[in-house]
C-alpha cells in the first residue's frame, strides 16, 4: 500500500513539474513586433491666415497608440528647410495627435510628422499649398520657377531597391545595398539609414549608409544570432523627402 501511495505521489509531482515548465515556456514567448503606422492628415490647400488642423493618426498592430513617446510636426516653406519650425502635438483621442497652425504667407509648404513610439520612429511627409493658384500652377506671389519646381516634386516618383546577399549568416559581416532613383535618375546626397531588428525583439539597431555617384547606398552589419530579421531603409534629404522600405531576411547559423 505504501508503495502505491509513493508511486501516485511521484506521478502527481511529475505532472505538476510539466505544467510549470509549460507555463514558463509560454511566459517566455516574445510579443509579435508590428510596424509603427502613421496616417498624416494634411489638407491639400488652405488660405493665408487660416487656422489649419494637422493630425497624425498613430497605430501599432491595428490598435491606436495612446502613449507615444513623442509626436512633433515640422513645417517649412519649399526651399527653406533650414528655417523649419518644430511644433509638439497634443494627444486628442483614438491615437490622434494634433496641432493647429496658421500660415502667414502664400506658397508651397511641407508638413512632416516625427513620431516615436513602441521603440520605432516614423516620419511621413505631405505638401500643402497656401493661397490662390494662377492658371500656370504658381501660388500667389510665387514666380514661374517655383511653380515648375513644385510640379516636379508633386508628381515625381522615388524607386528604392533594397538588396541583400543571397545567403546571410550570423556573426559574419553582411553588405547591405540600396539603389535609389528619383524621376528615373540616381538620387544623390540623401540621408540613408538602416533600421534593423530581430523578430520578437524590442532592440532596434540603426546604421548609417554611405552613397556614391550612382545613387547606391551601402553599409555593413553583423547579425549576432540566426533567425528572422526586419530591415527598414529610411531615405530623406534637405528637400523634405522621406521614404522607407522594409524587407525581411532569414539569417542562417
Amino acid at each position: 500500500m505504501k508503495k502505491i501511495i509513493i508511486l501516485l505521489a511521484a506521478v502527481f509531482l511529475l505532472a505538476a513539474c510539466g505544467q510549470n515548465e509549460t507555463k514558463q515556456e509560454n511566459s517566455g514567448e516574445s510579443a509579435e513586433v508590428h510596424p509603427l503606422e502613421v496616417n498624416l492628415k494634411v489638407p491639400d490647400h488652405a488660405n493665408i491666415h487660416e487656422k489649419v488642423s494637422l493630425t497624425a493618426e498613430v497605430s501599432y498592430g491595428g490598435e491606436a497608440v495612446e502613449d507615444a513617446d513623442e509626436v512633433k510636426f515640422e513645417i517649412w516653406k519649399e526651399g527653406e528647410k533650414e528655417e523649419s519650425k518644430m511644433i509638439e502635438a497634443k494627444h486628442e483621442k483614438d491615437g490622434q495627435y494634433t496641432i493647429e497652425h496658421t500660415f502667414d504667407e502664400n506658397g508651397v509648404f511641407f508638413v512632416q510628422s516625427h513620431v516615436t513610439a513602441k521603440n520605432q520612429h516614423n516620419m511621413p511627409k505631405k505638401q500643402i499649398v497656401i493661397g490662390e493658384l494662377h492658371k500656370d500652377g504658381a501660388s500667389t506671389g510665387e514666380n514661374e520657377e517655383t511653380a515648375n519646381h513644385t510640379h516636379e516634386h508633386s508628381h515625381g516618383s522615388v524607386d528604392i531597391q533594397l538588396e541583400l546577399p543571397e545567403n546571410v549568416k550570423a556573426n559574419a559581416e553582411t553588405l547591405i545595398q540600396t539603389k535609389i532613383q528619383a524621376d528615373n535618375a540616381p538620387l544623390l546626397n540623401a540621408n540613408v539609414r538602416y533600421e534593423i531588428w530581430k523578430d520578437g525583439s524590442e532592440k532596434h539597431d540603426w546604421v548609417d549608409a554611405a552613397g556614391d555617384e550612382k545613387g547606391t547606398y551601402e553599409a555593413k552589419y553583423t547579425f549576432s544570432d540566426p533567425g528572422t530579421y526586419q530591415i527598414q531603409v529610411h531615405v530623406n534629404n534637405d528637400e523634405g523627402l522621406h521614404e522607407h522600405v522594409t524587407k525581411k531576411v532569414t539569417v542562417q547559423k
